[in-house]
């Protein structure tokens, strides 16, 4: 979060500006100073780290579910492709008003609000609370398939390396 909230604070300064990278970056720190980059901190670090916790415990169950106890399951690529575009379905539902907060702390009328709870009652008050799922078709465009394609490629190299050690030279040193 220390290293995306800048670049993500920055991003859409830069587009409404009509600046280059380093011209509007400057522009942007003189104005606002050094913590000006680093506004929506909080929220940036609820929303990633909530968002993988929850894709990691939601692969974990629909994993286990699917093992039914066998001790040594090995997921299909096409499971383990669901699996991880169920994360990333249920973690983007979950985690969207961290999102809006997190974007609107960085956004461009970010000064009207005092902090993140602020900013998230103002929207509730003045927007209505579905205004804190604004946006959730194009992050799930985005999340679904991007989270079956990770999770799918972990647990086959996951899968991959287990094989391999397994038939490493000399294992049974490490009884």
């Amino acid at each position: 979060a220390l290293v995306v909230t800048p670049i993500e604070t920055i991003k859409p300064r830069l587009v409404d500006a009509n600046k280059g990278l380093l011209r509007g970056t400057v522009d942007f720190v003189v104005k606002e100073g050094l913590s000006g980059i680093y506004r929506g901190l909080v929220p940036t670090v609820f929303k990633s780290a909530s968002n993988q916790a929850l894709r990691f415990v939601i692969f974990g169950e629909y994993k286990r579910r699917l093992s039914a106890g066998t001790p040594a399951f090995e997921m299909s690529p096409s499971q383990a492709l669901a699996g991880g575009m169920l994360a990333g379905t249920i973690g983007s539902f979950i985690t969207m008003p961290f999102d809006v907060v997190k974007t609107r702390m960085q956004g461009l009328e970010a000064s009207r609000y005092t902090g993140a709870l602020n900013c998230a009652l103002t929207i509730i008050r003045t927007e209505g609370v579905r205004c804190l799922f604004k946006g959730l078709g194009a992050r799930l465009g985005r999340s679904v398939p991007g989270q079956g394609i990770i999770f799918g490629s972990y647990e086959l190299i996951s899968q991959g390396v287990h094989r391999l050690l397994l038939q490493w030279p000399g294992k049974e040193c490490g009884r």
